[in-house]
C-alpha cells in the first residue's frame, strides 16, 4: 500500500509540475502578446507622425518656406503625382457633367435643369454656370492653370 501511495503521489507531483509549467508558458505568451500590441500601436503612431511631418515639410518646400535643393528634387515626383491626381479628378468631374442632363441646386443639392429658374425643393434661384473662360493664372509649383481669384492652387495646394 505504501508503494501505491508513493506512485500516486509521484504521479500527482508530475501532473502538478506540468500544470505549473503550462501556466508559466501561458503567462509568457500573454506577456509577449501584450508587448507585440505595444509595438504595433507605437509603430502605427510613429508612422502617422512621420507622414504628418513629411506632409508639413512638403508644404513648406512647395511654398518656399524651406530652401533645400535636395528636398526640392525629391518632391518633384510628388508634384508630378499631384498633377496626375488633379488631372484624374478633373476628368471625373468632366465625365460626370457630360453624363448628367441635370445640375445640382447650389442651395440644397437637389436636381435642377437648365430650364428651371428656381429650385423646386428649396426655392433658391438656379444659377447656370457660364461657359466663357475665367481669368486664370499659372501655379509656380505645378504649372496648372487655376482661376485668378483663388488663393491656393487646386492641384498642389500652393498658396498664391
Amino acid at each position: 500500500m505504501n508503494d501505491l501511495q508513493s506512485k500516486l503521489g509521484g504521479g500527482l507531483n508530475k501532473i502538478q509540475d506540468s500544470l505549473q509549467q503550462g501556466k508559466q508558458k501561458l503567462q509568457t505568451v500573454q506577456e509577449i502578446s501584450q508587448q507585440k500590441k505595444i509595438i504595433q500601436e507605437a509603430s502605427s503612431k510613429r508612422a502617422l507622425l512621420l507622414i504628418q511631418a513629411g506632409e508639413e515639410v512638403y508644404r513648406k518646400v512647395r511654398n518656399g518656406d524651406i530652401q533645400n535643393e535636395e528636398l526640392k528634387e525629391r518632391f518633384n515626383l510628388l508634384i508630378e503625382l499631384d498633377q496626375r491626381i488633379y488631372g484624374a479628378q478633373q476628368m471625373i468631374t468632366s465625365l460626370n457633367q457630360a453624363n448628367s442632363d441635370s445640375m445640382s441646386c447650389t442651395g440644397c443639392g437637389s436636381a435642377v435643369t437648365a430650364n428651371d429658374k428656381f429650385c423646386g425643393s428649396c426655392g433658391t434661384q438656379v444659377v447656370i454656370p457660364s461657359s466663357e473662360e475665367l481669368d486664370t493664372k499659372v501655379c509656380r509649383t505645378c504649372d496648372q492653370s487655376v482661376p485668378a481669384n483663388t488663393q491656393f492652387c487646386n492641384c498642389c495646394g500652393t498658396k498664391f
